[in-house]
């Protein structure tokens, strides 16, 4: 049986630039100490950030941060001799704790990485951030290949990410020992991109480590696919219950309108629907190692029911008149109770009465005219919600604490969301009249479920592939 082995990365950076903060996202645990200040982190600390069943292992050192890199060049290049070893080990311990730790990180840098993981802020410009070069000057010292890790990017465009990936890459390209370069925001960084990382650190390595780390690799996204397809799922349910949630009319002749009791249908959908994305939400936070308080988050978006750029229902003009005639969708019961606004930009065309004859859901079909129940319009709005919803939980880094939704999606999000909807149309509205059958309620959640799972997972790798098209070959290739 073959010895396990090991991949040994080391974060490094300026201090303050966030690379305990990074190390929390990646090992999706809270580790260390992450304030907005300089030297926080004091002493090397190892973290096994992946282990395989025979024993390999992907190790992370997070280190101090450099401070004065000119004179820890310096220091280092005079442990050599005695008198230069006495300064740095002995006085400089003594009188400036944070530049002796420095003195150790990078020692246990050139010691015991295999590949670099240098941290830089995306909002300086590397032409003018004069720490970079001295740095550089240690980099090279240690002579070990080095990936740059644009840090503080937030969720950007994909195509403004390239840019600035290329502007960092153009200032580092006459330099030998950085080998890559690349956006990773221990914020915002998405799964996919720590799969592109582990392409890249791959690549840096010697042959004769490729094999390790490429079964490091495979177990890896053994993991991550898992938990993605777990979501899917997830998310499959949640739009499989709430295609076929439905209330029934009273038929009894009372000659009273049916006005009370359509809203308080309304009400009810309205509720389930919100308890069910609370619930899913819950989940998927789970899923990806995050904590965050749902129902807090759900009820703080009470104002917030659209994606930005659309107009809210109500500054429709046909909205208030559509609500007074009994035909109202969505937001009929939020607006009447000061209810939850689903935490997802929701609403528009969403719930309709049975007494709007050219939109309700199903009588023609089923000739119920007496059960009030959600439309083909607003289960492909509530598609796009859930996907938006998995985007944003799979966005959110560990290192930023409990997550919460965000107040607006990127607009990016959501017209790429759309496309793929789009396209998919045909196959959804497909399954929304499996609501319609006269089969029994169990069946039918389960073939609907079975079916949207698929669905999700390929727009999902879709979307995903579009943001990250270095990812895209294997994402979508080893899915299959």
């Amino acid at each position: 049986m073959t010895a396990p082995s090991s991949i040994t990365l080391s974060l490094i950076s300026h201090t303050n630039i966030g690379k305990t903060t990074l190390a929390r996202t990646l090992l999706r645990r809270d580790i260390g100490q992450v304030l907005d200040q300089a030297h926080v982190t004091l002493q090397n600390e190892h973290f096994v950030l992946l282990e395989t069943s025979d024993g390999s292992q992907l190790n992370l050192w997070d280190t101090p941060g450099f401070g004065n890199s000119h004179k820890l060049l310096g220091r280092l290049q005079g442990l050599t001799n005695p008198i230069g070893w006495m300064v740095s080990q002995v006085w400089d311990r003594i009188a400036d704790k944070p530049f002796w730790c420095s003195q150790q990180a990078i020692r246990n840098v050139r010691d015991e990485a295999d590949v670099v993981l240098y941290l830089v802020n995306a909002a300086e410009d590397p032409s003018m951030a004069g720490y970079l070069q001295p740095e550089l000057d240690l980099l090279t010292w240690l002579d070990k290949p080095v990936i740059v890790l644009v840090n503080q990017t937030g969720l950007i465009h994909p195509q403004e990410q390239r840019q600035l990936e290329s502007l960092w890459r153009q200032h580092w390209v006459n330099h030998r020992v950085i080998k890559d370069v690349m956006s990773l925001d221990a914020f915002t960084r998405c799964w996919v991109q720590e799969g592109v990382l582990w392409d890249h650190v791959t690549q840096a390595l010697p042959p004769e480590k490729h094999h390790t780390m490429k079964k490091l690799e495979k177990a890896w996204y053994a993991t991550h696919r898992q938990i993605f397809d777990a979501s899917m799922t997830r998310l499959a349910q949640l739009l499989a219950e709430t295609a076929l949630d439905g209330e029934r009319l009273s038929q009894e002749p009372t000659g009273l309108s049916k006005k009370p009791q359509i809203k308080n249908a309304i009400h009810a959908l309205d509720q389930r629907l919100a308890q069910r994305i609370s619930a899913v939400t819950a989940d998927l936070i789970e899923l990806h190692g995050l904590t965050g308080n749902v129902p807090h988050t759900l009820k703080s978006r009470i104002e917030d029911v659209t994606v930005p750029g659309e107009r809210k229902p109500w500054e429709e003009e046909t909205f208030w008149g559509a609500l007074a005639s009994g035909a109202a969708a969505g937001l009929a019961s939020d607006l009447a109770t000061g209810g939850l606004s689903h935490g997802a930009f929701t609403i528009g065309g969403a719930i309709l009465g049975a007494l709007a004859e050219r939109t309700y859901a199903k009588s023609q079909e089923t000739e119920d005219s007496n059960r009030i129940s959600w439309v083909p319009a607003f289960l492909d709005r509530q598609t796009r919600d859930a996907l938006l919803r998995y985007l944003a939980v799979t966005h959110c880094g560990r290192g930023k604490g409990d997550y919460t939704d965000p107040r607006e999606f990127p607009l990016f999000w959501q017209r790429a969301t759309e496309k793929a909807l789009e396209q998919r149309k045909d196959d959804l509205h497909q399954l929304w009249k499996l609501t319609q059958s006269p089969q029994p309620l169990t069946g039918i959640t389960d073939r609907i479920r079975t079916n949207l799972a698929p669905l999700l997972s390929g727009m999902s790798q879709e979307i995903l592939g579009q943001f990250y098209p270095e990812a895209k070959g294997w994402l979508i290739q080893q899915a299959r």
